[in-house]
């Protein structure tokens, strides 16, 4: 079935352009990924058969495009209905999105992009359950399966929690006879985060945090435990992550990680027989510190890194890289999100509004050679750097499709050099993984 059949059965004024919808104009010449999000309606009918039609406002688009919304995010084209016209029936498979497996000999594989649920804990403005919740299947639907979660991010645990169980439900009420994919299986990743500066933890203490987390996420087995630890003058650390490897051996949990940990506290936590799989580290064009020695430690003994601030929430973005207005000034970022306030300071730490500025010259050159967006080749970049898988925030879907994009493509040698002229110019910011933030 043609995709180009099921969006002519959309009623439609007889007078209005072909439908178009949510997909930035870039992607339009990106076959995959039209590719992707025509697979994404065949297997989705909800999506067009509750759209609704609202013309597109701004002069160049009037008269040229309708917006279509489903109610469960909206489809995530943007192309006509000629354009879209690909067969998909028997070629889902080469459109799966890769996975990944950890070093432990564990079934889990998870998606290169993860969605991150650290915008749930507060701080990022009012949260709608039933909206994230539709976000987070439109990601799921198209792939990234993975969601990067802690037990301290407020309800985040327990959102993910009711969509698991959503998402198993409709796996489990899917006809067999299904001639499209099936569905894939949720991971969460989770976090054991402990007040150190209040309590000691025991080991009894440990397997209750891990219980209330399978209790909130509704499993009988957590995917993956990532350890963070707040203070390294605190003794336990080490104690802990063993704690967590005969959780593992008692069939609680499957996988065990760190967060934020330097490359001298994950050695120590390693060599002590703790078979770590990733650490979860800050990383990205304006923070390189993991460059300094994590990625070589970690690429000696393939732990991943799964990276938090690859975009630095949102600066590295097309919204920032052009001088607009009377003036010719740039947009300056609202600090209006706990997030924004921290990645800030990354900011300032790499060079200023000035580097900043010329980091995104040249991905928008880059960008624009690829026809793709800036913050897919801030991804990209990242994820050329070695074993590292890029969290992105699951606040709304706009990022769906630069996720996706990311994965479609490489950076050439010429375009990685041109990358690091710019990158050799930064000061900071100095150190190993989140000393700055540790006060080191």
């Amino acid at each position: 079935m043609a995709t180009e059949l099921l969006l002519s059965s959309i009623p439609r004024p007889a007078s209005t352009p072909p439908y178009r919808s949510l997909l930035p104009s870039y992607a339009a010449a990106n076959p995959r990924i039209l590719k992707l999000s025509a697979i994404f309606l065949l297997r989705n009918p909800c999506h067009s058969r509750d759209l609704k039609q609202k013309r597109i406002r701004g002069q160049q688009k009037r008269n040229t495009a309708l917006l279509l919304h489903g109610y469960r995010g909206g489809v995530v084209v943007e192309a006509s209905a000629e354009e879209l016209a690909v067969q998909v029936s028997g070629q889902e498979e080469e459109e799966e999105v890769a996975r990944v497996k950890f070093n432990d000999g564990s079934p889990i594989s998870f998606a290169p992009i993860l969605n991150g649920c650290w915008t749930l804990a507060g701080g990022h403005g009012v949260i709608s359950e039933p909206r994230i919740l539709e976000t987070m299947e439109l990601y799921a639907a198209h792939g990234l399966t993975t969601f990067d979660t802690a037990d301290i991010y407020g309800p985040s645990e327990a959102i993910l929690g009711k969509f698991r169980q959503q998402w198993e439900n409709r796996k489990r009420n899917q006809s067999g006879g299904d001639v499209h994919r099936q569905m894939q299986d949720l991971q969460v990743f989770t976090k054991f985060v402990p007040n150190i500066f209040r309590q000691k933890f025991t080991p009894k203490l440990i397997e209750d945090a891990v219980r209330k987390s399978m209790a909130a996420l509704q499993v009988q087995k957590l995917d993956l435990v990532q350890l963070h630890w707040w203070d390294y003058s605190i003794p336990g650390m080490v104690d802990t992550a063993k704690v967590l490897m005969d959780l593992r051996g008692k069939g609680l949990i499957t996988s065990i990680g760190t967060t934020n940990m330097s490359t001298e506290a994950l050695a120590l936590i390693v060599d002590a027989g703790v078979p770590v799989v990733c650490n979860q580290v800050q990383f990205s064009l304006l923070d390189q510190r993991p460059r300094e020695l994590m990625l070589k430690y970690c690429k000696a003994r393939d732990i991943k890194l799964l990276t938090y601030g690859t975009l630095v929430g949102g600066l590295l973005s097309d919204r920032y890289s052009q001088k607009k207005g009377l003036f010719g000034k740039y947009t300056r970022p609202d600090l209006n999100t706990s997030s924004l306030q921290m990645y800030w300071r990354i900011v300032k730490e790499a060079g200023g509004e000035e580097h900043w500025h010329q980091v995104l010259s040249i991905l928008a050159e880059i960008s624009g050679t690829h026809g793709v967006s800036i913050p897919a080749v801030a991804l990209r970049w990242a994820m050329q750097q070695g074993p590292v898988h890029p969290i992105v925030g699951l606040r709304n879907s706009n990022h769906l499709h630069e996720n996706l994009t990311a994965l479609t493509f490489s950076l050439t040698p010429a375009e990685m050099e041109k990358i690091e002229t710019v990158l050799a110019q930064s000061p900071g910011p100095q150190g190993d993984c989140y000393e700055m933030e540790r006060g080191n």
